[in-house]
């Protein structure tokens, strides 16, 4: 190309999924700074056959973009994109994954800022998109002072906080100068398998003569999927001993040019969590892991807080890599470790938050500083002994009685009694739902009858299953459309109707629909009660769609005919694949009028849900085994093996295999050691969690 190109991007491709890739395409399509001023070089790397066909007739035409094969023994980005510089011809050069894109006025806007400042590499903001609520996202949060548009630093005035902490090694975030590039000679470390944008970014940055930070600017739209490194801890040995190498050659570049950086502490805490979740690790890969990166955790201090991480991160960076990585022998059996299985860093932050409560006053929240001293400061309870106290809050309108945060709703109980909530212990059922309903189109099914009020102090009661329907419908799915849910029926329906009538218009809306992928409920019985409905009322159904579909509602018409059996809902949706809702203990009896039903179809039990906490998830459709979450509560047991002691109450991550076990929880709704009357059988017990079944 003879025209002047103002910024080359590169971009590793490697069998992206093509709805990711047309956004990102059309990310940079739309370019303020206008596509023709760009160059994109997209390197298909390891790529299966159909992929360069495919993207050669999407860029039929554009004589900017310039499509490269490459196919080596490599699995990281480092290879392409170094081979896609080879290629670069612009001003500058950008690296965007496939799967991400630019905000629409990123590159005129970076490009404009290193043209007046004449730095050699821009760095702006990213924001981020989440495959599944529940996946683990890396603060995008700084400490520059954002209230300027730009920061310059020179080469020989570093501010080291600044510059090489929190997220500094992210190399899409950044734009850099291509003459500077390859005059220092930087490229990336093809040996290095995990982390190795930071390698890169710390020898650009200990070069370039001038940086231009951009604190104002968001640049990059970050979609962070589940399949990604950083996300899956199922890592071998032999992987995590290589990821200790590569970090080496990171860690020897900040002592060669005098970086003290937070990423020892946050690389180092990564691979002891990939250490503790791996399966299998040997004592002999653990051993090469510690020899490997001793000197690094020696030199380990502990962090300041600041606005990117409290005193409780501080001391989890500091003291969890240590314990971990420098026991090879058993990296389980220390105590930050052991806390964290215990879930006492849940339970301290508990304490913490309603220090300032008439329960935190009463019992010395302010001075618990362990397990122990809980269990001897703060009694037992039950959802009836706290009933005088939910009461002053209800009739009278107290407030801060077990709870610094405000009660948002109270869940009504089968027995009548009312169950304080809050926002925050809200999110893990809000979490749970979204990601069961994500990304498949879903039969979601629920019912009511309408018995909420508001109390006195201004606040709903109603059932839990109402109020999580309602709340996630509503203000939850507007704030998180990132989770792509796809109900058959249209959100607003699910208020209009309650009981049966729900039930008819929902299955109404899905029986019409052919697509659907599975059916969701809180629990079985609902699946079972709808399917129930359906067989009895079949004809007024047909009726009903038949007014909308006549073709569709003959198809179904014939299907019903021959009556339910094995593949009846294959017949009815053939995308179907498995129904969700929890079906075990007690309500097991409706899973079995359900598989009436749904026949052979896969069932999952989903999440336990209970209104004092989400006690667990399924590990796999067709099992009745659930792990244990370990997420805002406290969980203890009370052992209802023959023989022992009734009163000996002991941690979630003690429970002994085939012990038998009551449930005492404490959560964030202001809820302390309550007796609940979930039963548990322990069947095994590892650091992921405890498996156990309904009893």
């Amino acid at each position: 190309m003879d025209k002047k190109i103002d910024v080359s991007v590169i971009t590793p491709f490697h069998n992206v999924d093509m709805k990711m890739f047309e956004a990102c395409k059309e990310s940079m399509l739309n370019q303020e700074i206008g596509f023709e001023n760009i160059e994109w070089i997209i390197v298909l790397h390891n790529c299966t056959s159909e992929y360069y066909p495919c993207l050669k007739e999407m860029f039929k035409g554009y004589d900017n973009v310039i499509l490269k094969e490459l196919n080596n023994d490599k699995h990281t980005p480092s290879s392409p994109r170094n081979f896609g510089v080879q290629f670069a011809t612009g001003k500058y050069i950008g690296f965007l994954d496939g799967d991400d894109r630019y905000t629409l006025h990123c590159l005129s806007e970076v490009t404009r800022h290193l043209d007046e400042t004449d730095a050699d590499v821009a760095c702006f903001r990213r924001e981020y998109e989440l495959e599944r609520e529940d996946l683990f996202a890396l603060t995008e949060t700084v400490l520059w002072n954002q209230l300027n548009e730009r920061i310059i630093v020179e080469h020989g005035h570093w501010d080291n906080e600044v510059m090489f902490n929190g997220i500094f090694g992210m190399i899409t975030s950044k734009i850099f100068r291509r003459e500077f590039l390859v005059d220092k000679e930087i490229s990336f470390d093809e040996e290095i398998p995990y982390a190795e944008d930071i390698a890169y970014t710390t020898e650009v940055l200990a070069n370039a003569k001038k940086v231009c930070y951009l604190p104002q600017l968001i640049g990059y739209h970050y979609y962070i999927n589940a399949g990604s490194l950083v996300q899956s801890s199922a890592k071998s040995g032999q992987t995590l001993v290589g990821y200790a190498k590569g970090f080496v050659k990171i860690f020897e570049a900040f002592r060669k040019y005098g970086i003290d950086s937070d990423a020892v502490h946050g690389l180092c805490m990564q691979l002891a969590f990939f250490i503790l979740g791996a399966d299998p690790i040997s004592a002999e890969e653990r051993i090469e892991i510690r020899d490997v990166l001793k000197s690094y955790l020696y030199d380990l201090k502990p962090l300041t807080p600041n606005k990117t991480r409290d005193e409780d991160t501080c001391r989890m960076f500091y003291n969890v890599p240590r314990e971990v990585i420098l026991n090879p022998e058993n990296p389980y059996d220390n105590p930050y470790v052991k806390s964290m299985q215990s879930g006492a860093l849940s339970l301290m932050k508990i304490l913490s938050d309603n220090r300032d409560t008439d329960y935190g006053k009463m019992y010395s929240f302010d001075t618990i500083k362990t397990i122990d001293a809980y269990r001897f400061r703060v009694p037992l309870c039950d959802i009836y002994s706290i009933k005088p106290l939910i009461k002053l809050q209800t009739n009278i309108g107290e407030k801060n009685i077990m709870t610094s945060s405000l009660v948002t709703d109270y869940f009504i109980t089968d027995s009548g009694e009312l169950l304080p909530n809050t926002d925050e212990h809200f999110s893990q059922y809000l979490k749970a739902l979204g990601e069961t309903l994500s990304n498949k189109k879903s039969l979601f099914l629920t019912s009511w009858k309408d018995d909420k009020f508001v109390s006195n102090d201004g606040v709903l009661a109603g059932r839990f299953e109402q109020i999580l329907v309602m709340k996630f419908l509503t203000a939850y799915l507007d704030r998180h459309k990132f989770l792509n849910v796809n109900l058959t029926s249209n959100r607003g329906k699910y208020f209009a109707y309650k009981g049966d009538d729900l039930y008819r218009m929902l299955l109404v809306d899905a029986l019409i629909d052919r697509d659907i992928e599975q059916i969701v409920a809180i629990n079985t019985v609902h699946i079972a009660k709808a399917f129930e409905y359906l067989d009895n009322n079949t004809d007024g159904i047909l009726e009903e769609i038949s007014r909308t579909d006549k073709e569709r509602a003959a198809e179904l018409e014939k299907i019903f005919k021959e009556g339910f059996g094995e593949d009846t809902l294959k017949k009815i949706w053939p995308s179907l694949d498995r129904t969700i809702g929890y079906g075990s203990g007690e309500l097991k009896k409706y899973t079995d009028v359900m598989k009436k039903y749904t026949g052979s179809l896969p069932h999952n039990h989903g999440y336990y849900y209970t209104e004092l906490a989400l006690l667990g998830k399924a590990v796999e459709d067709e099992s009745d085994l659930f792990v244990g979450l370990n997420n805002n509560n406290f969980y203890e047991l009370m052992s209802l093996r023959k023989g022992e002691n009734k009163d000996e109450v002991i941690a979630l991550s003690e429970a002994e295999e085939n012990g038998l076990y009551q449930l005492i929880i404490t959560n964030a709704a202001g809820i302390y050691r309550c007796v609940s009357d979930h039963i548990i059988y322990c069947r095994k017990t590892d650091f992921s969690g405890v498996y156990f079944t309904i009893y």
